[in-house]
């Protein structure tokens, strides 16, 4: 019985774990974002894979939907990914990311 009550306890503890585990992944990978941009929860990479292609253009970089974004709007990306804060809501873009000499 006791070991019964052991590997139970044994896999809620692994459940507990990998779940752990599973969040602080998912924080660090918005661990950069300004929290002022979007409080951690509407910032993301852009996907070509999803359809959201930049193109760099003479006045800013033009999102696959057509909104532009100027040059100087745009701030770095420390990881030479595009990044965006967007309100769900809304959609207005609240912080870009461009990597720096490409598009």
């Amino acid at each position: 019985m006791s070991r019964m009550v052991s590997r139970r306890t044994h896999r809620r503890i692994s459940a507990v774990a990998a779940a752990a585990i599973l969040a602080g992944s998912q924080a660090l990978a918005h661990s950069w974002y300004p929290a002022w941009c979007c409080s951690d929860h509407d910032c993301r990479e852009l996907g070509g894979v999803r359809g959201e292609t930049v193109t760099e253009t003479e006045d800013g970089y033009r999102l696959w939907d057509g909104r532009l974004i100027r040059r100087e709007n745009a701030k770095p990306s420390p990881d030479r990914h595009f990044h965006m804060c967007e309100e769900p809501t809304t959609r207005a873009i609240v912080c870009f990311f461009a990597p720096q000499g490409q598009s």
